[in-house]
C-alpha cells in the first residue's frame, strides 16, 4: 500500500508504482519525467530541496511527516522515508521515496487534542462552579475557562428574559 517513487537527483520522477497512482491520483504515464514538486504544496517545496541536497552530499535523511497534494488538489498527510539509490560503484544517482498515507492517524491525533482541550475546559467550569459564589463572576470565569482551556475563539452565556423571551448576555 505504500507509494514508492524513484527520482533522479534533480527531483524528476523515474519510477512510480501502482500504490503511488492510487495515493496521489496520477498515473505513472502522467508522472514519469515530471518534477516531484507537482505533489508538493508551494509552502513545503523547500523540504524537497533540502532532501535532494542531503542525498547528493551522502547524508542520511530522517523519516518525517508532511503534507502532499493529490491530482484533484486535495491535501494528504503522509509519512515519508527517503533513501539514496547507488550504482554498482557506490555513486549516488537517484532517490527512492516511500510515502504512506497517515491522514486517518493525523485526524485521530487532532481529535485527541480537541477532546483533551474540552476536558480541560470542563474541569475549569466544574472548578468555577464549586469555588465561585457570585453569579456574574461565575459566568465570566466559565467563559474565560472555555476560551483559555477549551480553545474556543469566544464564549458567552445568555439568560432568557421571561417577560420578553429575549436572550440577554450575562457573561463573556
Amino acid at each position: 500500500d505504500d507509494a514508492i517513487i524513484g527520482k533522479d537527483l534533480n527531483g524528476i520522477v523515474t519510477n512510480w508504482n501502482a500504490a503511488a497512482e492510487k495515493l496521489f491520483g496520477y498515473s505513472a504515464q502522467e508522472m514519469m519525467g515530471q518534477p516531484i514538486l507537482r505533489l508538493i504544496p508551494p509552502e513545503r517545496q523547500l523540504e524537497e530541496a533540502e532532501i535532494l541536497g542531503r542525498v547528493r552530499r551522502g547524508e542520511g535523511v530522517r523519516h518525517f511527516e508532511t503534507v502532499r497534494r493529490r491530482k484533484d488538489g486535495s491535501l494528504i498527510d503522509v509519512s515519508i522515508t527517503t533513501s539514496a539509490i547507488k550504482d554498482a560503484a557506490g555513486r549516488i544517482f537517484g532517490v527512492s521515496k516511500i510515502a504512506r498515507d497517515i491522514t486517518v492517524q493525523k485526524a485521530h491525533e487532532r481529535e485527541i487534542v480537541r477532546m483533551n482541550r474540552l476536558y480541560a475546559a470542563l474541569s475549569q467550569v466544574n472548578h468555577a462552579i464549586v469555588t465561585t459564589r457570585d453569579r456574574d463572576e461565575l459566568f465570566t470565569t466559565i467563559c474565560r475557562g472555555l476560551v483559555e482551556y477549551g480553545g474556543f475563539s469566544l464564549a458567552w452565556i445568555g439568560w432568557v428574559e421571561p417577560e420578553t423571551r429575549r436572550v440577554i448576555p450575562v457573561g463573556q
